[in-house]
């Protein structure tokens, strides 16, 4: 996979949106540990399986909003040392045409819709706080 990946900070520069996103992922990235098929996640929000990411996680989700605007969910399990983490990152060659809020608040719903689909299909067990402001 020969692309750019960027962040919010690299598109706009540090502003209120990066910091933003950043708070708001790190908020909902504990209950990507109740997922229990990723593929079915993926199929839910019509997005797609990076077969083989260029950065170690996980799992990454590529969706594509906008010809020439793709956002990457990278999602990394809670282990001994580190809880549970998602990074966001933006493709394309379009996606500097995109304001920041604008970018963070697609990033965003989407992380809210697999949140959805995790809560549909979890409904046996006990899930974080965050599935009920959602």
């Amino acid at each position: 996979m020969d692309k750019e990946f960027l962040t919010l900070k690299e598109i706009e520069g540090v502003v209120v949106h990066d910091l933003y996103l950043k708070k708001e992922v790190a908020r909902r990235a504990e209950i990507f540990e109740y997922l229990g098929d990723v593929e079915k996640m993926i199929q839910y929000i019509g997005g797609e399986q990076v077969a083989t990411p260029p950065i170690r996680c996980d799992w990454m989700v590529k969706k594509v909003f906008y010809p020439g605007v793709e956002i990457y969910f990278l999602y990394n399990r809670k282990d001994e040392e580190f809880p549970s983490s998602m990074q966001v990152l933006f493709a394309g060659e379009k996606v500097r045409e995109l304001k920041g809020d604008d970018l963070s608040v697609l990033a965003i719903a989407t992380i809210n819709h697999m949140i959805h689909y995790i809560r549909n299909t979890s409904s046996e067990k006990s899930l974080p706080e965050i599935c009920s402001v959602i």
